[in-house]
């Protein structure tokens, strides 16, 4: 290690240029990552879901939809309207009333339901189909142009506008990430450091490696949209600890009377195990990730860890040279601290320490329980926050009026007609249906495949399949749409057994949560094993490990009991993630305490340790819990991102909750079970 830091101080100049041409290369890689906003893509392939997508696009291509109405027109502009959309690039078939019906006869003489889902009380509803699938950027285009065309008589929406509207939040909520989080980071750190310049170099330094994190994404095929949004977040606020916890060591070694070369050197050494361990605890959190049936968890694991190992490498590389380059403005920008003693504070969790432990004791066994009991969506449109968006408005004004949208797709083996016409008749006498879109209800049974229109012939026969279109006037996720679901899918297999396909955001809900439900204890187990290895290994203790994940597991709990006291229903991806992040963001503070605990055991008593260990780590505990915490807070309250909100936001309540735990039960633990832990450490030598 010694010749390592000497590299690194010597060699300065020339890797502060390297990281600064990697930094500038990466930034420039960054809008040619690829994001997929499909998480259907993300389930296992043995599920009938995929399986319904494989076949779907091999047979008829998976195109982008999208409902577009324009209110106060007749039916001869409406037809107008038609031929005009037909005409935007990226379009490929736009289905109308007279797709269905004779419009040239009066309206009272045709099937009301019929009409009245493509026209009602002076509005039109139109079908659009494009050429490419929703997550294509020429759907999005077409999406532009039909709104550039309708102007305010018009309102979009459907899954294809859905995902335009996540593409465009996950770049906004990049760049408000950084104009939210940086500036409150910047305040927390000038307030808790003793320069009015450490501040900028925690940035500069922090700033660079998620810079290079998000550059290097281009290695991979895609990154889901949720990675993307939170990723540079997560990364920035959880390794700022390392930054912090280097420069503070080499403002120690100064203050030994060492220059500023010597004195990095030696912070190097004596820091580097340290920063080592909390980022393995952290990289654990991660790596548990990756062991979720539902891959979006390898595809969030592998940028976050990433991420973490760059923020080391960039501390342990970049650091250094930065403070010595600016020694001089660090000394001359010095100030007094302005943070009191926790010496108090510390005396008044050890005298009071058994009082905590009751009513703790008496918060975390409910906690427990609730939060096994919480409740969740699993839905598409659990991702996204649109009340007070543009994009929800229109989709509000469409579902005011024609009823919510809701599509399935099914799949039926081709070759018998008259059974595809008796089950879309069955299929129509259900109310929950409105339109049942396929080849026996677009044209006349009796006309011969071969002689249909191309655009129906293509877009719902092949040599194997014919598809059908449902709507269903349901939610996507309810429990009258799982029963419909259920009743359709029984439907087709008394016609034809186990031939038949599903697909749409209903009916692959049941498959993300049985996938899902399998992931959360997965995740729990692999983590809580993975970080108590870690914290064994670097404790050389069988006590500590369970003391420390027991802190913060219970941390944890409290925190994922709150939704269930407040009756919120949440999305599944925060909680599931958080689960694994929390543990292994925010065992490190456990870790500090207990380090400095053991260090101070050897000449003081256990009730002197734990106020000296308070007194001296504590207000290293609480600056990364408040960055961690405010950063989150602030970035989750703005996201309009449903999913990464409420990540984003569990995860900075995780943080100020973890903080309390470890600043009032762990010394008080540690204090109960000294004699154990004595006894079960290797080489532990307290004073009696």
């Amino acid at each position: 290690m010694d010749r390592l830091a000497d590299v690194i101080v010597k060699r300065r100049k020339p890797i502060f240029l390297v990281f600064i041409l990697l930094a500038v290369l990466c930034a420039c890689f960054i809008p040619e990552v690829q994001v997929n906003y499909n998480l259907a893509k993300y389930l296992p392939a043995d599920l009938r879901t995929s399986q319904a997508m494989d076949i779907m696009e091999r047979e008829f291509s998976l195109t982008g939809s999208a409902r577009v109405m324009v209110e106060d027109v007749s039916i001869t502009e409406s037809a107008e309207i038609k031929k005009r959309l037909e005409q935007v690039a990226g379009v490929k078939s736009v289905i109308w009333l007279d797709d269905v019906a004779d419009i040239c006869q009066p309206l009272d003489y045709l099937d009301k339901k019929t009409v009245e889902s493509y026209y009602k009380d002076g509005a039109a509803l139109f079908m659009v189909e494009f050429a490419e699938d929703d997550y294509s950027l020429n759907t999005g285009n077409a999406i532009a142009e039909i709104q550039a065309i309708l102007g305010d008589r018009g309102a979009v929406g459907g899954s294809a506008v859905t995902t335009k509207y996540m593409r465009e939040s996950t770049i906004r909520e990049i760049v408000s990430a950084a104009i939210i989080a940086a500036p409150v980071i910047f305040i927390i750190l000038l307030l808790t450091s003793v320069s009015w310049f450490e501040p900028v170099i925690y940035i500069l330094v922090m700033g660079i490696s998620v810079v290079i994190n998000m550059g290097t994404n281009v290695v991979f095929t895609s990154i889901s949209f949720i990675t993307q949004a939170s990723s540079a977040l997560l990364q920035f606020a959880i390794t700022m600890d390392y930054a912090i916890f280097l420069l503070h060591r080499f403002r120690e070694e100064k203050e030994r009377g060492m220059d500023a070369e010597q004195a990095m050197k030696k912070a190097i050494k004596t820091s580097f195990s340290s920063i080592g361990a909390s980022c393995l605890t952290t990289v654990a959190g991660f790596v548990a990730l990756m062991f979720m049936r539902y891959t979006i968890g390898l595809d969030m694991g592998m940028v976050l860890v990433k991420g973490v190992l760059l923020s080391l490498l960039t501390v342990i590389f970049l650091l250094p040279g930065v403070t010595i380059f600016t020694d001089r403005l660090l000394e001359r920008t010095r100030h007094k601290s302005f943070l009191p003693s926790l010496s108090r504070f510390g005396k008044v969790v050890v005298r009071f320490g058994a009082v905590v432990m009751v009513f703790l004791a008496m918060v975390i066994v409910p906690a427990y329980l609730a939060q096994s009991a919480n409740s969740f969506l699993y839905g598409e449109n659990s991702m996204l926050s649109v009340e007070d968006s543009d994009f929800g408005k229109e989709l509000e004004r469409i579902n005011e009026r024609f009823g919510n949208y809701n599509p399935l797709v099914l799949l039926v083996p081709a070759g018998s007609i008259p059974i595809e016409a008796r089950l879309a008749d069955e299929l129509m006498e259900k109310d929950y249906v409105t339109s049942v879109q396929t080849a026996v209800t677009l044209a006349d049974p009796a006309i011969p495949r071969e002689i249909l229109p191309d655009e129906v012939r293509k877009n719902f026969t092949s040599d194997n399949y014919t598809r059908m279109i449902i709507n269903l006037n349901l939610p996507e996720e309810s429990a009258a749409t799982i029963q419909a679901v259920e009743e359709i899918g029984n439907m087709a297999g008394q016609l034809y057994g186990d031939g038949y396909y599903m697909l749409g955001p209903s009916s692959s809900v049941s498959d993300i949560k049985q996938v899902v439900d399998g992931d959360f204890s997965t995740v729990s187990w692999i983590s809580i094993g993975m970080v108590g290895l870690i914290i064994l290994l670097t404790f050389r203790s069988l006590t500590i490990p369970v003391l420390l994940v027991l802190v913060i597991e219970a941390s944890i709990w409290i925190n994922m009991a709150v939704p269930y006291f407040m009756d919120e229903t949440l999305s599944f991806i925060g909680y599931l993630v958080v689960n694994a992040i929390q543990l292994g963001a925010t065992v490190d503070y456990a870790i500090l305490l207990t380090s400095r605990y053991m260090e101070i055991r050897k000449a003081l008593s256990k009730k002197e340790s734990a106020i000296k260990a308070l007194t001296d780590s504590g207000w290293s505990v609480i600056t990364s819990a408040m960055i961690l915490f405010v950063a989150c807070m602030g970035v989750g309250i703005a996201s309009s991102i449903r999913a990464v909100s409420e990540m984003i936001l569990l995860l900075g309540r995780g943080a100020a909750i973890s903080c309390v735990l470890v600043l009032v039960l762990l010394p008080q633990l540690l204090i109960v079970f000294d004699g154990v832990i004595g006894k079960t450490t290797l080489k532990a030598r307290n004073r009696d």
